[in-house]
């Protein structure tokens, strides 16, 4: 057997795009696409991937094929180059992925696509150059997970505007104001866990105290009492227990813990409970335990 002399493909060059950008020029993407459907992305050397990815892209967009626009925009964001021919794919994708969450674009026309609008905002926020469309990306992300009751997503992508790629650009009250928001969200009122109140407490008390003229500080203001007094409700609900299992030390101790006192050493929620409603109550339901021990 005689062994093959022949080397690899020579790979194409920007030049052999000439026509298909010239097509396109002239508004015949029809033709301009059948050109470039003629090739694949490996085809061409390195620098010119990119220009293909960016050229078919804007094709697809012109003839209105948005998941075809959509994958090679996509492919042209995940490459480098110049910043600016970028910008104008990522405000393509950002425009896409909005749409398709607001149920602008369909499949078949028929049938909404959120979760494609998703993962286009999600490679836009996570793999994009500029901070504002990617901020922007990240928040529409991060308000549809919210809407959705998905509040652990929600917050990873709340927390991510907050990361110092994002300072300064506008997104730092509402999302910090959102972040907390996602903690009360996880407040289970029938089965209250003692650590989600505290989260959403500290929360609040972050945006309270980073932003006292903030946008949401009224709102934020209640939540944060309202914390204050479900923060009593647990501790009383553990005295409940206690009650229950005949451990009046036990009980106690809760109930003084959520009437706002300092119990055993425990001064860390006295200052959050005191003044609440239901640590009026828990001081009374102490004090007639006291009576009876």
């Amino acid at each position: 057997m005689v062994g093959s002399c022949a080397g690899p493909p020579q790979q194409l060059s920007i030049h052999d795009l000439d026509e298909a950008r010239r097509l396109a020029d002239l508004g015949d993407y029809d033709s301009a696409e059948d050109i470039l459907d003629d090739f694949d992305t490996i085809d061409f050397d390195l620098p010119t991937q990119r220009d293909y990815n960016l050229l078919y892209g804007q094709v697809s967009d012109a003839l209105g094929d948005w998941n075809t626009s959509i994958r090679y925009y996509e492919a042209y964001m995940a490459q480098t180059g110049p910043a600016q021919r970028a910008r104008a794919a990522e405000q393509r994708l950002l425009h896409y992925g909005t749409g398709l969450l607001d149920g602008e674009y369909k499949v078949f026309w028929l049938f909404t696509d959120r979760s494609r609008g998703v993962i286009t905002l999600e490679n836009l926020a996570l793999l994009g150059n500029d901070p504002h469309m990617r901020a922007e990306a990240m928040a529409r992300v991060a308000e549809h997970h919210y809407e959705g009751l998905d509040y652990d997503d929600a917050m990873v992508f709340y927390a991510g505007l907050l990361q110092p790629d994002f300072q300064g650009l506008g997104w730092e009250d509402s999302a910090s104001f959102q972040l907390a928001m996602c903690h009360f969200g996880m407040i289970k009122l029938k089965s209250l866990n003692g650590p989600a109140v505290r989260f959403a407490l500290e929360q609040f008390g972050a945006y309270l105290e980073r932003f006292p003229g903030g946008l949401h500080r009224l709102e934020a203001q209640n939540k944060f009492d309202i914390c204050r007094d479900l923060l009593s409700q647990y501790h009383t609900m553990v005295g409940d227990f206690y009650v229950q299992v005949d451990n009046d030390e036990g009980a106690m101790h809760h109930f003084a813990l959520a009437a706002g006192e300092i119990s055993k050493g425990d001064a860390s929620i006295a200052d959050l409970v005191r003044g609440t409603t239901a640590a009026a109550e828990a001081k009374a339901r102490l004090e007639d335990l006291r009576k009876d021990s």
